[in-house]
């Protein structure tokens, strides 16, 4: 059987994946797609990323067409893919935490469900793995959504894990990779994790001799 796509959204975004994913070629990873659709992009990952024995890709939507179920059922990876019908606010919150080497929302158009999907992604995604958004500049005038468009809630998470990511691409679609998370030391100042920081006691100490050279000069 060959596979039945009456659309394809994916292919222009091509370049993007392999930029950015192609070290993860022939290693084992597990990849996580919000919004299935028709299987496209699912399958794509199967085919040229996720090509180890050992990798899998999990796919969510809330609806499952008969062209996803046998576009799914006619690849010849199909059991690297695991699809999971439901709303994605409950699914991911049954997948592990930080197990994905790649996470991919490409689901609800509403500002408040793509800021909850990446949120809720961000915790599932290892340190260094990557994550994509589409839909980025989506607009579509006949698209009647009081609720915001993907954008505003994708530079709100941006703007709220700045700190804890690098944004590698940014066009129609955005790409980032997470970063080690920082810790509070003093007020705001924000460290790496991996910084140890200095014990109170010690810090008093230093404290009291700028002061005293502060005063009395020496």
């Amino acid at each position: 059987m060959s596979y039945d796509f009456s659309d394809n959204w994916f292919s222009a975004n091509v370049w993007l994946f392999e930029r950015f994913l192609g070290d993860l070629r022939d290693r084992p990873c597990r990849l996580l797609e919000i919004g299935s659709s028709e299987g496209r992009s699912a399958i794509w990952l199967i085919d040229n990323i996720a090509t180890h024995a050992a990798s899998a890709v999990d796919t969510i939507d809330v609806t499952e067409s008969e062209r996803l179920r046998h576009n799914l059922a006619t690849s010849p990876s199909r059991s690297k893919i695991t699809f999971h019908l439901g709303s994605s606010d409950v699914v991911l919150r049954k997948l592990p935490l930080e197990s994905y080497d790649f996470t991919y929302i490409d689901g609800s158009h509403a500002a408040p469900n793509v800021l909850e999907d990446a949120i809720h992604v961000f915790r599932l995604l290892r340190v260094g793995g990557i994550m994509a958004f589409d839909d980025y500049l989506w607009d579509d005038p006949n698209y009647h959504n009081y609720e915001g468009r993907p954008k505003a809630a994708i530079d709100a998470f941006l703007r709220i894990y700045s700190r804890r990511t690098e944004v590698l691409h940014r066009g129609a679609q955005v790409w980032l990779r997470k970063k080690s998370p920082a810790v509070p030391v003093d007020g705001n100042f924000m460290v790496s994790s991996t910084y140890r920081p200095i014990p109170l006691w010690k810090r008093a100490s230093q404290r009291l001799r700028v002061a005293r050279v502060t005063i009395l000069g020496y």
